[in-house]
């Protein structure tokens, strides 16, 4: 490329300056692709968490998810695992219409080819899509105070920090008494048979806290092939999805 470029610019060097012009490419059997970087840090990371705890759920997946769940304005969603608040964060996002990544930015913001007064206008646009007057609220639980500390601490820079609750609360004493719910939740799993035990056991509590009631939804996410076994019972639906490079499955349960 740079011999190329040569040909076209009678230097010899060409200074490091400006904005990033990442170049990437992909090889697939006899076929080779090549692409500009127009993003930088990868597009789950929307902004807001800065810091996350052991074992995070990526933020695409999260919100995909919350699509799964049909998120809408006016839901209550609960997540009785909720560790760092991604789950909830991007519910909240989506019922309210906070475009994703609109407080991050990007590499291509820093190209001379991009008009600073094209970009403020989009943001602008973006932000006055929101909606702020609607009912949605959720509600996080989790037996980690750390944790709980930092999904405050996410939801405020995700500026959802007053459309969900945090406690300090266990699956073995999980209730509500909405009138319509959506759950949504990754619980913990384990590689080794110990941790992969403890699990197990949580996804059976789970499954017994979980009860069919009228307007209530549950949907949840593991890579244990024996999730339903140990939830007690088959999901309504089930999707293959991916946590990196971890094959999960999404299992919802609606009727």
């Amino acid at each position: 490329m740079a011999e190329k470029l040569r040909q076209t610019y009678p230097i010899d060097w060409f200074p490091e300056s400006g904005g990033v012009h990442q170049i990437q490419f992909r090889i697939f059997k006899n076929r080779v692709s090549i692409m500009l970087d127009t993003t930088g840090a990868a597009l789950n990371k929307r902004g807001y968490r800065a810091l996350s705890g052991a074992a995070p759920i990526r933020e695409t997946l999260a919100a995909a998810m919350a699509e799964l769940a049909g998120v809408r304005a006016g839901h209550t969603v609960i997540d009785p695992f909720c560790g760092s608040g991604t789950i909830l964060i991007e519910a909240a996002q989506k019922a309210l219409k906070i475009m994703p990544g609109l407080n991050r930015s990007f590499a291509f913001e820093e190209w001379k080819q991009v008009s600073p007064a094209v970009l403020a206008a989009e943001k602008e646009r973006a932000r006055a899509g929101e909606r702020h007057d609607c009912a949605f609220h959720a509600y996080g639980y989790d037996i980690d105070d750390a944790s709980l500390e930092l999904a405050r601490r996410n939801a405020e820079l995700a500026g959802v920090g007053d459309r969900i609750t945090f406690e300090r609360r266990d699956i073995r004493d999980y209730s509500e008494d909405f009138e319509r719910a959506s759950v949504i939740t990754n619980p913990p799993y384990g590689e080794r048979m110990l941790e992969l035990n403890e699990a197990r056991e949580l996804y059976r509590v789970a499954g017994e806290k979980f009860i069919r009631k009228p307007y209530h939804s549950y949907t949840l996410i593991s890579p244990d092939d024996r999730f339903e076994q140990c939830f007690g019972r088959p999901a309504d639906k089930r999707r293959k999805l991916y946590n990196g490079t971890l094959k999960c499955q999404v299992y919802q349960y609606f009727k």
